[in-house]
């Protein structure tokens, strides 16, 4: 059998998929051959294909939104200025933290296949960051991986133009049946459709509401929602053997608002998730 954990993108609410990890691997033994990531799964994905999951839980633990972004005062103006409208400079920093090269060839020296999903641009299909990369051009795959259009700048890898690998594949569960994977499990950080409500939040058109920032950030989050059901339905519709881990209801309004207290309540919430649905 081979064996592969599958994480999903959501920003802050990649917490979710900690407490899932840290079941799988710590409660149930499971010893991954294959560990794909997009977005905030492309940095967890780093620690779970190394095997260093109490490390993954303090990241999440104690990340704060200074931490990932750093917001122009601009606002809105920020994306006619700069071309984006969040500097990820906080964010490149803290890949650089725990993206090392002794944690790289931890990866190698165990085996695992690491598969970090972006979108090219210019081709327009994802491509993947792994671990035989060099270090600079793996940390480029992660941040790429992580970053929203127009909300963050895009990333240069080799000549081309790079964004968010959940653009094209928020769930990367097909790279995974690529390599060989016969038992997948995946970590998804939204609810099912049905378990899904509305949010309060309005979207006015008027002036100082921040309302390319804040709508941008809702269209996307329910775009990939729909990527994410379409991916896990078309795998059981095929037959492939996939446990998929999604929260009850939604975790939080805003996937950009990293507030430690409420992403360590997200861990234990994926997993007391994952201890019911693989006891």
């Amino acid at each position: 059998m081979t064996i592969a954990i599958v994480l999903g993108g959501g920003g802050s609410l990649g917490a979710f998929s900690v407490g899932v990890a840290r079941w799988l691997l710590v409660d149930k033994g499971i010893r991954p051959d294959i560990v794909t990531g997009t977005s905030t799964g492309a940095l967890a994905a780093v620690l779970v294909a190394s095997g260093e999951i109490s490390l993954l839980s303090d990241l999440y633990a104690n990340v704060a939104t200074r931490d990932v972004l750093h917001r122009s005062f601009l606002g809105d103006l920020g994306v006619v200025v700069h071309g984006y409208a969040n500097s990820v400079d906080p964010l490149r920093d803290l890949i650089a933290s725990y993206l090392t090269e002794a944690r790289r060839q931890r990866i190698v020296d165990r085996g695992v296949k690491l598969q970090i999903a972006a979108t090219n641009l210019q081709r327009g299909r994802v491509e993947y960051g792994t671990e035989a990369d060099d270090l600079a051009r793996l940390r480029k795959f992660v941040l790429a991986s992580c970053c929203q259009p127009a909300l963050m700048p895009t990333v240069e890898i080799d000549g081309a133009d790079y964004l968010d690998g959940g653009v094209m594949q928020m769930l990367p569960l097909q790279r995974a049946l690529d390599l060989g994977a016969t038992k997948i499990y995946a970590c998804a950080t939204s609810a099912a459709r049905a378990d899904r409500g509305p949010i309060t939040r309005r979207f006015p058109n008027s002036p100082g509401t921040d309302v390319f920032n804040y709508t941008l950030r809702r269209a996307v989050l329910l775009m990939t929602d729909q990527g994410t059901d379409d991916t896990l339905a078309l795998a059981r519709a095929r037959g492939v053997d996939v446990t998929a881990f999604r929260p009850a209801t939604t975790l939080a309004a805003d996937p950009l608002a990293f507030d430690p207290a409420r992403m360590a309540a997200m861990v234990d919430e994926g997993y007391l998730r994952a201890k019911a649905i693989l006891p």
